[in-house]
């Protein structure tokens, strides 16, 4: 899979995701990339997703910027 497939996979989860009313929960960084956990208020279920490419940690990096600002 190419670099950008593998970004726009990415970016595709964390989309769906937020369109299925998930809101960022935690992040925790390390070198193996970023731990993303996703909760949804209503149901109380929560997600994880592991975010290995740099692109697409500056996507829910502004993401995250929209949900604080709303």
């Amino acid at each position: 899979m190419s670099e950008y497939e593998f970004v726009a996979k990415e970016i595709l989860q964390i989309d769906e995701l937020l369109a299925d009313n998930f809101i960022f929960k935690s992040i925790h960084e390390n070198l193996e990339g970023a731990f993303v956990t996703f909760i949804n208020e209503e149901s109380n279920e929560e997600r994880m997703l592991h975010i290995k490419m740099a692109d697409t940690r500056k996507y829910f990096s502004s993401k995250l910027l929209e949900q604080l600002s709303s």
